[in-house]
């Protein structure tokens, strides 16, 4: 015999899948906890080639988690990165999310999630 599933139904848990995406989630962590980063240190400490990080950094913009400002030092062109208000409440929301489906793990049954 086959007993029914007494557990409470798991949450319905929506990932921000933006946020989600390693690449662009350690870019937002990285701007989380500084007020600028140009595009020089945001390559160094995230690792990324110049190519992928300016397509995460655009698809941030677009979405306008990250402010871009554009500018010369001397002579030379520097670009400035911001995590913007809605960016920073959307990684606090995507750390919350992460956490609440975490928290599930141990004290529900193996289907939970599909």
């Amino acid at each position: 015999m086959i007993r029914p599933n007494t557990d409470p139904a798991p949450p319905q848990i929506e990932i921000d899948r933006l946020i989600h995406e390693p690449a662009r989630l350690i870019i937002m962590a990285n701007l989380y906890v500084v007020d600028e980063a140009d595009f020089v240190y945001l390559t160094q400490r995230t690792g990324l080639t110049h190519g992928n990080i300016s397509t995460h950094l655009a698809r941030l913009q677009a979405s306008e988690y990250v402010s871009v400002e554009k500018m010369f030092l001397a002579i030379r062109p520097r670009t400035v990165y911001r995590i913007t208000d809605e960016g920073r409440s959307a990684l606090l929301q995507y750390r919350q999310q992460v956490g609440d489906l975490l928290a599930h793990i141990d004290t529900h049954s193996p289907d939970m999630f599909g």
